[in-house]
Formats: C-alpha cells, sequence, structure tokens
C-alpha cells in the first residue's frame, strides 16, 4: 500500500538506548547558566537538547488552586538565556491534574519573551501525559494554525518542546506555549455593555444544548474588568441555537450573521478529520471581537485526538456524526442542512488539493517526531513506570507506528464521507 510503503521508508523505528549521565556544570559558560545548573541532574544527554526551564519553589507545595511563589529560569543555546526571576506556578486543569505527570501555569514576574515566542508574562506547560508519542497535541496546534492561510480565524498560541526541572529534579518532556488570551487575539479593550470583546471557554463535558453557567467561565473580560456578560449572551446563543429553521438560517438574522461561517466550516472539518473525541460538548472557546464584529470558535485540548489517548486507539473510519447530534445544538443543526454540508464539501475539497495533502501531514508530523525521538523511550520509562503491562518500548512504538498509519486511512475516510456527500 503506497501510504505504508511512505510510513516504512521514512520512519524506521529502532528501539534506542538512552545513556544516563550525570552532567555538571563547567566554569566557562555564563553567570545565568551557573544558577541554573547549580544542581547534578542525572537525566539522559538527550534531554540537553531541549531548552530546559528550572523551576525553584521554596516551602508551599504546587496546587492547582492557588499560584505560589517560585523562581523561572530558562536556558537554551539557541535563544537568550533567562535569568532567575521571581514568578508564580500553579498546576493547570482540572482532570489532568490528578496524573502522575501535571501541567503548569506560569506567571512571570515581568513579561519576557521566550524561544522566540511573543513577549508575555502568562505561560503555559502542557504535560502531554496521554500524548504516548509526544507529537500529536503538537501536530494538532500545527494543523489548526495552518488554515490561518486561508482562514482569518485560525489563531493559535506558538508552543515549543521544553525540557522541565522542578527543585532540580528531571520532569521530562513538555510543551511551553503561549496562552490563548485577549492579546492572542487581537481583541479590543473590554467595555461594560453586551458589544464588549469577549472569550467565553466551554470547560466542563456536560452536552451543549442548554446553558448551565458552572459548564462555562468568562476568560476575558477578566475578574479585573469587573464586568460579567457570559450569561446574557449565552442564554440569547442558546435560545437561538433553538429556533426553527426558517429563523435559525434566515439569511438576514440567522446562523451566518452570528457566527463566521467560514470559521464554522473550517472549525468542523478540522475536528472531523483529527476525530477530536473530546470537542462537541467541552473545549471550545467562542471568541469575538466587539460588536458587529461576528463569533468564531477556536478548538483546545488535544489529548483525545488521531485516534488515540494513551494507549487507547480508534479507528481510522470512525463517524463522530451521532456524537455531534448527542452533544452539540449548533453543529447538530448545522449538518443537518444540506447547504452547509455542501459547503463543507467544497472546502474539504480545496484543503486537500491546495493545504492538507498527505504529504503535507505527514511532513508535519514526521518533522515533529524527528525533534523528539531520541527522548522519546526514556521519556515513556520516567513518565509511566508501571503504567502498562507490556513493554514501554513497545507500548511507544505502536502508538508511532498507528499513528502514521492512522492519518492517510484518515484522510482517504474523510475523502470518502465528504465527495460522496
Amino acid at each position: 500500500m503506497a501510504n505504508q510503503t511512505i510510513f516504512k521508508n521514512k520512519l524506521p523505528l529502532h528501539k534506542t538506548k538512552l545513556e544516563v549521565f550525570v552532567f555538571i556544570l563547567i566554569a566557562s559558560i555564563s553567570f545565568s547558566s551557573i544558577l541554573f545548573y547549580i544542581y547534578t541532574y542525572k537525566v539522559p544527554i538527550e534531554a540537553s537538547k531541549f531548552p530546559s526551564i528550572n523551576i525553584t519553589c521554596d516551602g508551599n507545595e504546587i496546587n492547582r488552586d492557588n499560584y505560589i511563589e517560585c523562581m523561572f529560569e530558562l536556558y537554551s543555546e539557541n535563544s537568550d538565556d533567562i535569568s532567575p526571576i521571581k514568578s508564580n506556578i500553579k498546576i493547570r486543569g482540572d482532570f489532568n491534574a490528578g496524573r502522575p505527570k501535571k501541567g503548569y501555569r506560569i506567571e512571570l514576574s515581568q513579561p519576557k519573551t521566550l524561544l522566540g515566542m511573543r513577549k508575555d508574562d502568562d505561560w503555559i506547560l502542557f504535560a502531554m501525559y496521554f500524548d504516548i508519542p509526544r507529537i500529536r497535541i503538537k501536530t494538532g496546534f500545527d494543523l489548526w494554525k495552518s488554515l490561518e492561510q486561508k482562514e482569518y480565524a485560525a489563531i493559535f498560541p506558538e508552543l515549543k518542546y521544553v525540557s522541565l526541572y522542578i527543585n532540580g529534579e528531571y520532569l521530562g518532556l513538555y510543551l511551553l506555549a503561549e496562552k490563548n488570551d485577549r492579546r492572542l487575539f487581537g481583541l479590543d479593550d473590554a467595555q461594560n455593555n453586551l458589544n464588549t470583546s469577549l472569550i467565553i471557554q466551554k470547560k466542563e463535558p456536560e452536552p451543549f444544548w442548554t446553558y448551565y453557567p458552572n459548564d462555562w467561565e468568562q476568560d476575558w473580560p477578566n475578574e479585573d474588568e469587573d464586568i460579567y456578560i457570559m450569561d446574557e449572551i449565552m442564554t440569547d446563543l442558546i435560545a437561538f441555537f433553538n429556533r426553527a429553521d426558517e429563523e435559525f438560517f434566515d439569511a438576514e438574522t440567522g446562523i451566518y450573521t452570528k457566527f463566521d461561517k467560514e470559521n464554522l466550516v473550517d472549525f468542523f472539518l478540522f475536528n472531523f478529520f483529527i476525530l477530536h473525541k473530546d470537542i462537541w460538548n467541552n473545549n471550545f472557546f467562542i471568541i469575538r471581537n466587539t460588536y458587529p464584529s461576528k463569533f468564531y470558535l477556536i478548538p483546545w485540548d488535544f489529548d483525545y485526538i488521531f485516534g488515540q489517548k494513551l494507549d487507547r486507539k480508534y479507528k481510522s473510519n470512525e463517524n463522530p456524526e451521532s456524537d455531534i447530534h448527542e452533544n452539540n445544538v449548533l453543529f447538530s443543526r448545522l449538518i443537518n442542512n444540506d447547504e452547509f454540508m455542501e459547503t463543507c464539501k467544497k472546502r474539504w475539497i480545496e484543503l486537500r488539493e491546495d493545504l492538507w495533502t498527505e504529504g503535507f501531514v505527514l511532513d508535519m508530523l514526521y518533522d515533529n517526531y524527528e525533534e523528539i525521538k531520541d527522548i522519546l523511550k526514556y521519556e515513556a520509562k520516567l513518565v509511566y513506570k508501571s503504567e502498562f503491562k507490556e513493554d514501554i518500548n513497545l507500548v511507544v512504538d505502536e502508538a508511532v507506528e498507528h499513528l502514521f498509519q492512522w492519518i492517510p486511512e484518515r484522510l482517504d475516510f474523510c475523502d470518502s464521507y465528504f465527495l460522496n456527500f
């Protein structure tokens, strides 16, 4: 099979023996590096190939409820180092917070440019616990960002692989990411009315048919602005989503006067293709600049994409329509509409011809794999330890191979699905 040939030629999966080294500071490095390597770390030499973040906390234990004080430091051969600066840290997420490898939120005491990304004081560290190959999440980000060539709303944070140390302990490979906030999306200042720019996050996995305030979070305007408009905005939207077809699709007052149509199409195609199994009732943002700008949607949380979550694997020909009808009133209405689906068909054909070719997606995946492959086996042994009964090296190899085979098969399935509409 052609796809398998590409895979085999491109990705020889050899088991790698990762040596464990004790590397000691030498006198010739800079003062910031001296501070960073104040400890003697026992880590694989491959870890030193990545930019290194060192977090030092005194006293309080890092938790998910409140930030605690810490010192933040970054060392990289390819960009400016960050000397130790006062910062705050907490565990990010709810469900993921209970996992052995945790993600973090970092607030620097002053804005800094990290690894060539934007200058900011608010950063995220993704643990990638559910991503055994350590490339699914990064590729999901890259794939959505690729749409920005064609659609203005496909904005997403930049992110880079880093090695993380907390209080001298090597915690493994992480993704350092910008925060998806008002500055990233270029939103206007907040107004104290319903016309304000806004970011509202669906954060709880409950069906999106009615509005329950506890399922949502208003990220902008934030608490510093003392403006709360989420309840009224979302109540009005839900009421609109449940209107009769004549009103819902009305050319003058219907859905495409409220939401950006191209964004709705791309959001559906993107999540359909990557089989995002945790998106239709959860993990997305509703964003709008100052009215009369339209609403648009941004996906989030890529733990459950590309046919895998931890060691669970899903077939490439799975159709998420039933999941959509059960969990999302907006897209349940849209995918029942022939005109919307015809637009999706045309857009899919365009993307497959001009952007999402098999080679483009596999190259994106392969480039990410090449960056982290030397550390992957050590990372798995460090993080999962007794998680699996099978040999962890075999688990990693199977996850990587499944991913490279799954994507071409999924593209074929989506081609058939949309072309035969």
